[in-house]
């Protein structure tokens, strides 16, 4: 999503420099020509000559060196064909410079000349966050449409649990996606979403279940949204707010999310089955079942197989049908089994790990075999390659 794409990630002297390391190598996992421009601070932290190796380009941390930079003036160079800044982490004497215009190390001189989108992920003290100027200068930027992702609350590195540890990488990776990575691409088309988890009932008090959160199937409904689709979101059992302008239609039950699925189909040109649908459900008891020193047998039945109904239902021509497999093993061999016997377009290919995470590993593989693992990501970032193999 970032392919044809220059980055410049300018590094400051605070302690999560490191942190920087990973968010250039998530930022080149996803196609981007990054360059990094450090201060002299900073490269007491973290060296380099890590930033180069992880990038493949020079790294300036001197403005009057010439080395490997085929330019006569790099900070202009860079600055002009820049897409985006991201300073990770941006200290507090680095917001105060670029917030009053100055102008006198590498990184201030480029993003003073550079006109494109800018992202700081501020980290430093909690009492130097809150001091009245940094506040002051932090506004200045953010009027003039900067993007400050962050601090949030941690450990800091003076020993105390408050805010102003740098935001995340995936977090800053998920918006510079968002700002420079997405399309209207998906404008005119319907697409219906299934997320969440169903819950089988056992008696008024007990149910059988799963860990699904519902992140996957909420993220892919954003960024579709995002793209410009309409959405029917169906949501079984999740704790998360509504995303972006959507209504979820709340479902508790396998056969509930049938009905909700079947209700949308006909208008939906692609169906996206991200729910963990219970495989089996009890004829619920009307009072609590007790408990006892003997054994107790439930006699559980299947439950309807909505994805097996969807791919058999008439009117499926032309809809493009995906589902997920999530398996503890033979990960692939599994997967491109369900792929064949549902057959859908696509299938997404997780294990466990993904549940209630926030970030996910996935092998995307389609209707032609084709298989494409994805680097774990944020299930934002995730979720936008799921809709651009859709597509």
């Amino acid at each position: 999503m970032l392919k044809g794409k220059t980055i410049i990630v300018g590094v400051t002297g605070g302690i999560a420099a490191y942190k920087t390391a990973m968010l250039v190598s998530r930022l080149k996992a996803w196609g981007a020509d990054v360059w990094v421009v450090m201060t002299a601070a900073a490269t007491k932290l973290i060296g380099p000559l890590t930033f180069r190796t992880l990038t493949g380009n020079p790294v300036v941390y001197d403005l009057f060196s010439q080395e490997d930079i085929h330019t006569p003036v790099p900070h202009i160079s860079l600055a002009d064909r820049a897409d985006l800044v991201i300073i990770a982490p941006c200290t507090a004497n680095m917001i105060g410079k670029l917030a009053n215009g100055l102008a006198d190390d590498p990184l201030s001189t480029i993003v003073m000349a550079c006109q494109a989108p800018k992202i700081i992920a501020p980290a430093m003290n909690c009492n130097m966050w809150r001091n009245p100027l940094v506040q002051g200068n932090v506004g200045k930027l953010k009027a003039l449409n900067w993007e400050c992702i962050g601090p949030v609350e941690g450990k800091l590195a003076c020993g105390v649990e408050d805010i102003g540890r740098m935001a995340e990488p995936e977090e800053i990776l998920e918006r510079t996606l968002a700002l420079i990575g997405s399309k209207q691409d998906l404008k005119g088309k319907h697409i219906l979403i299934t997320a969440g988890g169903t819950q089988e009932t056992i008696d008024p008090v007990r149910f059988i279940a799963n860990r699904s959160s519902g992140k996957m199937g909420y993220a892919i409904a954003a960024n579709a949204r995002e793209r410009g689709a309409e959405v029917t979101l169906i949501s079984a059992n999740v704790d998360l707010p509504a995303p972006l302008d959507l209504k979820p239609i709340k479902v508790a039950t396998a056969d509930q999310m049938l009905a909700s699925v079947e209700a949308a189909l006909q208008k939906a040109d692609v169906v996206v089955m991200a729910a963990a649908v219970a495989d089996y459900k009890y004829h619920a008891a009307k009072s609590k079942i007790k408990k006892s020193n003997q054994k107790l047998k439930l006699a559980l039945t299947p439950t309807s197989d909505i994805l097996q109904r969807v791919t058999s239902a008439t009117g499926r021509a032309g809809k493009t049908i995906v589902g997920f497999a999530l398996e503890t093993d033979n990960l692939i061999a599994n997967a491109r089994k369900k792929l064949k016997e549902k057959d859908l377009d696509l299938i997404v290919a997780n294990d466990p790990t993904t549940f209630g995470s926030d970030s996910a590993k996935v092998v995307l593989i389609n209707k032609l075999g084709k298989q494409r693992p994805l680097p774990r990501a944020s299930k934002s970032v995730v979720a936008r390659e799921i809709l651009n193999a859709i597509l």
